[in-house]
């Protein structure tokens, strides 16, 4: 039997048991155990469950986002266990952040089922395991040789199931279910072929909102691992399928009518697909309307002036496009660039005017914030609840001092936030808002949920918040329809607002067009209710849309106004277009529950609905061609001209202040060969770092180095980077006297080298405000670790027992000359630095720590040092 044959005789086969099902009685609620009541479609899916088990058939339940794929599952499972059709253990993979989730409905909705939360760091896992031993010996003894577990469901993760494998990969699992299965679509994957091959898993459930993939490989991955035996290799699925692919892209549209009919026929038979605008038309389901509008932005002037610079620098690399030479990763690094200056310009090192100063600069120098602003401040009179979606860290920092700016409350989930931390801010958030009985215009309860799209996109619960606004869209916008279904989801009591930012005649809305085109070209051949993942891959840009992307920047013009003045007439622009997005969301009319809206500056007459969108985008790349761009680059050449006028002043200012600068460096070094004399005489060596005879400028589109918020000891780097170089950072005044308690305690049991090398520097008045000593502590402690470790003394806080409080606060022009120190020795040395929290203790200002943590930003990225901050963990909730 040839392979279509045979795919098309095994769907018929499971099809025919559904035909005969439909003249049995339907399935009992009572029956599945479970406290929850389901849904009609919920039921549905149970059934449906049972009866492909029944037939020996593994399978994929895709329903869309949102309708309870979990209940299900769990359901489905308790009808396993109390009907002794399997007696388990069964086991459950899903993404970290929502471990959590998948444990509250286990305890909510069938408490009858015994799981085990398999969690946690190395030490906790290993605890787990010992007492999982022990138990299972036990009962080994006691029911003469029949293996039985302390628990019916196993529940952990991705990554622990790859660290945990040899132990794992020996339970003999009855059954498996793994949420978010878009983890399996590359069958050459390490986890794809771990549980494949090593795991015992003979029964299994692919849970995913996203089942249909772009790439006709990754699909086979899916519906292989459910059934190797039926599905072959990838070469034969897509020799078959290979027109109903290509129709995808238009190719070959006349010719997939008849293997997309098998497709579909096979996808029936071993996959359960629902959406909620299918769900909601047959009235099986009914949800709150969703609005969806794009707000396009206009840039601000700084933001103009950094895009200018980067394509005045890669002008070179863009002519090469136009002479017909091609780098897909030169073009890449251009628009990932560009696509920072539309979020804010100050994810560049170097931009953000110095002293580095709390305020409204932060906000007015990004046209995405100052809208952001506004709506957040409607929303937040209305007591709405928000999701704050964003691709980069560095972008929910600057969100995050913004909201710290706004003294609104929030919460924050990202890929550097562990497991306690995540659950910690997902349970808070989901609590229900209380009013204040003092002041009934307080709320108490995060309003704003900070979160990167990629750590929170999928799984989680969060419709506490009627209102999701997309700071920054994903390359791949079924990545973003995700998102958005963490509030537009069962559960959901209000109509939910959804907000795309999109910075206008910039990079983002070129991307975005991109987006609207392969969606809607997909819908118009796949029918509305099919989504497919058009990225396929999580690197960004495919090589085929690079052109289009590159060609797209034509839509800025490089000749206009270079006033860096932020205008009334900008204000007042933005200002009206946040007061139409919030009219829109109490005003609407009532004939449609989902709708789709784009505001734009230059259309405040009436709000354009679906019809108008479409008309809009499918015109946006009429006159972009290779012509065009060419006329573009021309006109990209003559802007840059305008400025090389300046650069002979800069010239000679330049060297006025290498003289000053070299003048003073005789100076100083004759002063230091006096000092250097003396201390020689009387036996000391002094470890004060030098002063580095110039500062390295920073690039405007550097990217290198990093600052990473952490949990633990700041005195044990090798917890989180082992076997590196690490430098250990410690703030100390100039008294000389060693403290006691914190980090103080924590270097003297690390080395008594320390506090004595300190207590020296004092003797012979080598602690000077702005001082540095550095300390290797391999000198003095032969086993402190395998790699390098220095601790640096930063003296940054002046004593005088004079005065009221003797010791003062943290001075920041001195901590800024440490810093820069310690990240030019932490260069030299190929190390990180790890440092508390300084500045960010109870009572002090958050200004003051605003201010450190600029500087920490500046020297990391000036250096390319990483460098990890260490903070206490928040109490239990």
């Amino acid at each position: 039997m040839d392979y279509r044959r045979r795919l098309v005789a095994a769907a018929q086969i499971v099809i025919s048991s559904d035909r005969r099902a439909n003249s049995c009685p339907p399935l009992d609620p009572t029956e599945l155990g479970v406290s929850a009541v389901l849904k009609p479609h919920q039921l549905e899916g149970v059934s449906w469950l049972i009866r492909r088990y029944e037939l020996g058939v593994n399978v994929i339940l895709g329903d869309e986002m949102g309708l309870g794929k979990t209940l299900q599952a769990i359901s489905f499972l308790n009808y396993l266990k109390i009907h002794n059709i399997s007696p388990g253990p069964f086991l459950v993979l899903c993404p970290l952040s929502i471990t959590d989730g998948w444990m509250s409905e286990f305890t909510k909705f069938c408490p009858n089922l015994k799981v085990l939360q398999y969690v946690g760091n190395k030490g906790h896992r290993c605890n787990l395991r010992r007492l999982m031993h022990g138990q299972i010996q036990k009962q080994y003894a006691l029911c003469n040789g029949q293996l039985l577990f302390s628990f019916d469901v196993l529940l952990t993760t991705y990554d622990v199931a790859l660290l945990d494998k040899d132990f794992l990969s020996q339970v003999p699992w009855h059954f498996a279910i793994i949420d978010e299965a878009q983890r399996l679509k590359n069958s050459s994957s390490v986890l794809y072929t771990v549980l494949e091959q090593e795991y015992i898993i003979p029964r299994c459930l692919l849970m995913t909102g996203t089942p249909i993939q772009n790439n006709l490989s990754e699909l086979w991955a899916l519906l292989h691992f459910c059934m190797p035996s039926v599905f072959g290799t990838p070469q034969q699925f897509v020799f078959i399928f290979k027109d109903a692919g290509d129709s995808l892209t238009g190719q070959n549209s006349g010719r997939m009518d008849e293997h997309f009919k098998i497709l579909k026929h096979v996808l029936k038979a071993f996959m359960l697909r629902r959406t909620k605008a299918l769900l909601v038309e047959s009235g099986t389901l009914i949800l709150p309307p969703l609005t969806e509008i794009t707000v396009l932005v206009p840039f601000v002037p700084l933001q103009r002036k950094v895009y200018m610079s980067i394509l005045k620098r890669e002008l070179p690399t863009l002519i090469s496009f136009s002479n017909g030479a091609y780098s897909h990763q030169s073009f890449k690094n251009i628009v990932v660039q560009l696509r920072k200056v539309c979020s804010h310009p100050y994810l560049f090192s170097g931009i953000e005017p110095e002293p580095y100063e709390e305020g409204e600069h932060l906000v007015q120098a990004s046209g995405k914030l100052i809208v952001l602003d506004q709506l957040l401040g409607n929303l937040h009179a209305k007591r709405h609840r928000v999701l704050l979606f964003a691709q980069m860290t560095r972008t929910l920092d600057i969100l995050q001092d913004f909201l710290e700016l706004r003294k609104y409350t929030y919460e924050r989930l990202d890929g550097s936030v562990r497991a306690e931390e995540r659950f910690a801010a997902i349970r808070s958030f989901g609590l229900k808002p209380t009013e204040d009985s003092i002041n009934p215009d307080s709320i108490s309860g995060a309003f704003v949920f900070l979160i990167s799209t990629r750590a929170g996109g999928v799984g989680l619960n969060l419709v506490a918040a009627d209102t999701v606004i997309f700071y920054e869209q994903d390359w791949n916008p079924q990545v973003d329809k995700q998102a958005l279904q963490r509030a537009h989801r069962i559960g959901q009591m209000n109509h939910v607002l959804s907000i795309n930012l999109v910075t206008q005649r910039m990079i983002d809305e070129v991307i975005m067009r991109r987006a609207e085109r392969k969606l809607h070209l997909s819908i118009s051949v796949m029918g509305p209710n099919v989504e497919f993942d058009k990225a396929g891959k999580d690197d960004g840009i495919e090589a085929g849309d690079m052109g289009s992307l590159i060609l797209g920047l034509q839509v800025f013009d490089p000749i206009g106004s270079h006033d860096n003045s932020l205008s009334p007439e900008i204000m007042a622009e933005l200002t009206e277009m946040s007061d139409k997005v919030v009219h829109m969301r109490d005003h609407l009319p009532s004939d449609k529950d989902d709708r789709s809206f784009e505001i734009s500056s230059t259309d405040f007459l009436g709000a354009r609905g679906s019809d108008v969108k479409k008309g809009s985008y499918n015109n946006f790349g009429l006159g972009i061609d290779e012509t065009s761009y060419s006329s573009w680059i021309e006109k990209l050449k003559e802007a840059s001209k305008s400025t090389q006028g300046s650069a002979e002043d800069v010239e000679r200012r330049r060297c006025l202040s290498n003289e000053m600068h070299f003048k003073s460096k005789a100076a100083k070094e004759k002063a230091e060969e006096k000092k250097l004399a003396k201390w020689e005489a009387l036996g000391y060596h002094s470890l004060a770092i030098k002063e580095p005879d110039s500062i390295m400028e920073s690039d405007v589109i550097s990217d290198a180095g990093s600052v990473q918020f952490v949990y633990g000891d700041c005195t044990k780097p090798n917890e989180i980077r082992p076997s590196e170089p690490a430098i250990i950072f410690s703030c100390v005044d100039n008294s000389g006297n060693w403290g006691r308690g914190g980090m103080f305690t924590a270097l003297s049991n690390l080395s008594a080298s320390v506090p004595d090398i300190y207590h020296g520097a004092s003797e012979f008045e080598d602690l000077h405000m702005g001082d540095v000593h550095l300390i290797k502590l391999n000198d003095y402690e032969k086993d402190i670790c395998d790699a390098p470790l220095w601790v640096a003394l930063a003296v940054v806080q002046s004593y005088n027992p004079r005065r009221k409080v003797p010791r003062s606060n943290i001075s920041m022009d001195d901590l800024e000359k440490c810093l820069l120190k310690a990240s030019l020795s932490a260069a030299q040395n190929s190390a990180s630095i790890h440092m508390p929290r300084i500045g960010y203790q109870d009572g002090s200002q958050r200004s003051e720590w605003y201010t450190i943590e600029r500087l920490l930003c500046k020297y990391a990225s000036i250096y390319g040092v990483n460098m990890y901050i260490y903070y206490f963990r928040r109490g239990e909730f």
